[in-house]
């Protein structure tokens, strides 16, 4: 097989654009905002279906990763597919992986969302921030006005269902932006009182949720009438609520999370949770998560609102209860877990204090916390675990960390 040198992945991330400019008229550049409109454009070239092409991979990976170069910095490795020294933390990134998960897996790992985990990883930074909405509007409004529009494909009762949600997700992404919102609003309102499809419609509000629907949305997750499935999207679908609406869903969501016996539900006002970025969810989310009343799958539920705030207002919670020898092991595996993508820094003495007695999964925890922290002393503190690990497998896992460090 002939090497592969980084020119020919910059051919291919070129030939991905003219497909883009070619089939939707639509122009890309390697930028986060091209990233979201990718993720429209690739569920409507291949009608929301999974595709494991290895052409499509290679020009998909190929556009991101030179997408991550364009925004993050870092080099091409192209005998190990990856980039690397990515960003002010120096990671290494598979863009065909990226490329692989959200052709084979559908909008559940959309490209802008898997380069969401890259910016916090490379730079601890949100992704939303550098979005060009005007730009967004334009190419989405174009699309639609095209005729790329394909609300017909969820009544079609010979697709399969994961091609329905496809698709009714990236409307949701599109609505957003359209200007023509009484046709849409109709069209949706449509969606919504037709049991067959009222899934669906919430799968679509996800990404954009009109006033007009929240108070049916309340009703379904409070009606005997549907299924657990039905109210998993309809807690989505709450998401996708418009600003002005924040305090009321906020709200509603901290009852709710107490009100549910179902655990996975729980977990679906967790995500919800974890969007209302504000000193009240904040603060109300470290209370119960304090509050030894306060049942194990909730608590759960919370931590996953945690891991997608990322707030430093936690850091100081986690700890809490990770050094309470009474916390659920449960709990102390998720909080490792949480700790990972928190903006840790000196607290990371208080954990090394444990390290010790912690189990060999605790100790790997302990060390990714280290090396993915804001902490200025990550190599003192990796050195001198290691001088006293006897474990071998650890003691591989601290030099690796430690080679990690020595390429920034």
């Amino acid at each position: 097989m002939e090497k592969l040198m980084k020119e020919d992945f910059e051919k291919l991330n070129k030939d991905y654009i003219y497909v883009a400019k070619r089939k939707f008229n639509v122009d890309l550049t390697n930028d986060v905002t091209s990233v979201y409109i990718s993720d429209v454009l690739i569920s409507l070239y291949f009608e929301g279906k999974r595709n494991d092409s290895r052409i499509a991979i290679s020009l998909v990976g190929s556009f991101v990763g030179q997408t991550v170069i364009s925004e993050w910095g870092g080099d091409w490795f192209p005998e190990n597919f990856s980039i690397k020294y990515v960003g002010k933390n120096k990671i290494t990134v598979n863009p065909f992986s990226i490329s692989h998960q959200r052709l084979t897996k559908g909008v559940n790992k959309t490209l802008f969302r898997q380069l969401e985990m890259v910016s916090h990883k490379a730079n601890n930074e949100e992704l939303y921030d550098r979005l060009d909405e005007d730009r967004i509007s334009f190419v989405f409004n174009r699309l639609y006005n095209d005729g790329w529009w394909p609300i017909s494909m969820i009544y079609k009762k010979n697709l399969p269902n994961y091609v329905k949600y496809e698709i009714a997700y990236i409307l949701g992404l599109m609505a957003k932006y359209l200007k023509d919102k009484e046709n849409i609003k109709q069209k949706f309102r449509e969606l919504l009182e037709n049991k067959e499809t009222t899934y669906y419609a919430c799968v679509v509000f996800q990404n954009c949720l009109f006033s007009e629907f929240i108070d049916k949305i309340l009703e379904i997750i409070s009606s005997k009438d549907y299924s657990n499935n039905v109210k998993a999207q309809a807690i989505s679908a709450l998401i996708g609520r418009e600003v002005k609406n924040d305090e009321k869903i906020m709200d509603y969501a901290h009852k709710l999370l107490f009100k549910l016996d179902n655990p996975i539900l729980k977990f679906y006002v967790g995500n919800l949770l974890g969007t209302f970025d504000n000193p009240k969810n904040i603060q109300w989310i470290n209370n119960n998560l304090l509050n030894n009343n306060v049942d194990e799958f909730s608590k759960l539920a919370l931590l996953v609102a945690v891991q997608l705030l990322r707030k430093k207002e936690f850091v100081n919670t986690m700890l809490s209860i990770f050094l309470n020898g009474n916390a659920p092991e449960s709990i102390k595996d998720e909080i490792i877990k949480t700790l990972h993508l928190l903006p840790v820094s000196e607290e990371i003495y208080h954990l090394r204090k444990k390290y010790d007695n912690f189990d060999m999964k605790n100790k790997i925890g302990f060390i990714n916390i280290v090396l993915f922290s804001d902490f200025n002393k990550k190599k003192q503190v990796l050195l001198d675990i290691l001088s006293s690990e006897n474990d071998s497998f650890v003691k591989s896992y601290i030099l690796s960390a430690l080679d990690n460090l020595s390429e920034e």
